[in-house]
């Protein structure tokens, strides 16, 4: 069955985005902008202010992921008020919260995109499990209440980062190895893609397919084939796996069915790709649109 792949145009090219699951924030040179997930335009504050163009944007929602079933079993995503979910660290974001990094600081903004903090750091911002982390060269640190970053974690030649919760799961460029689980993981590939959690596993784009690793125990799961591979991007909607570089894949790991293919119709490649609720919004490189793709 066709997918209705809605298209909106944007006033300039966007640079970077995020979602809550509830709204959309794009940041462009004209400042940062809000939508719903399905397209709508939200009522913005002061666009630009002081805060200076960003280059990377991560926000988490009053809910986080979590997982039905046995430990380290395949099982479907659901969304659980945080409260009920395994305890937040002390030190933990307040629900709702959205960041944002620049050449060399990273900011803690408003649901209208406006810097209510900001710390010294280089690099990006990544979310997952409730947390936002600030990735740079070599380190990461969890934002925590604004304006205060948690101690450094060493990530020695950093190559993929994802986020889940306090923990981090990363890749370097001087070996196959993943790390951050309860044990290191030979993936046998340097030739990888995108990166992330969704649905009990964590999920490698490479050359023909998708590695899987239990979030759980760290194992490695079986291979799974995939339309395309590696691709630049791979996100979770839902519990839905998407990818893409130029078109889109996607599949639901709880379904046990094969990875579907999405045709955008696109010239070029997508310059980013987010997750927004039950909605993948893609970014064409050489046009300022959104695709907003349901899953």
């Amino acid at each position: 069955m066709d997918v209705a792949v809605t298209r909106i145009e944007l006033p300039s090219p966007v640079r970077a985005a995020a979602s809550d699951g509830t709204s959309v924030w794009c940041a462009s040179t004209g400042g940062v902008r809000a939508y719903t997930t399905s397209g709508m335009p939200l009522d913005a504050g002061d666009e630009g202010g002081e805060l200076p163009e960003l280059r990377s944007l991560a926000a988490v929602p009053g809910t986080v992921a979590g997982t039905a079933g046995m430990p380290g079993a395949l099982a479907g995503t659901v969304v659980v008020p945080r409260t009920f979910a395994a305890a937040p660290p002390v030190d933990s974001l307040p629900q709702g919260s959205l960041a944002g990094t620049s050449a060399d600081r990273v900011y803690w903004l408003d649901q209208r995109g406006l810097p209510v903090a900001s710390a010294r750091f280089e690099g990006r911002v990544l979310a997952g499990g409730g947390e936002i982390w600030a990735v740079g060269a070599g380190q990461a640190r969890r934002l925590i209440e604004p304006g205060h970053l948690g101690e450094p974690v060493a990530l020695s030649g950093l190559d993929l980062c994802a986020i889940e919760g306090e923990r981090l799961w990363w890749t370097s460029k001087r070996d196959t190895l993943l790390r951050g689980g309860p044990k290191e993981v030979d993936l046998g590939s340097l030739e990888r893609g995108g990166m992330v959690v969704c649905a009990g596993s964590l999920w490698i784009s490479v050359a023909g397919g998708l590695l899987r690793v239990s979030a759980w125990s760290g194992e490695p799961r079986r291979f799974v084939g995939a339309p395309a591979g590696p691709v630049p991007f791979l996100v979770c909607a839902n519990g839905v796996l998407a990818g893409g570089g130029r078109d889109l894949f996607a599949l639901a790991p709880a379904a046990g069915v094969a990875a579907r293919v999405i045709r955008l119709g696109l010239k070029t490649p997508l310059a980013l790709m987010i997750a927004a609720g039950k909605h993948v919004w893609a970014f064409p490189a050489d046009h300022p649109q959104a695709l907003i793709v349901p899953m």
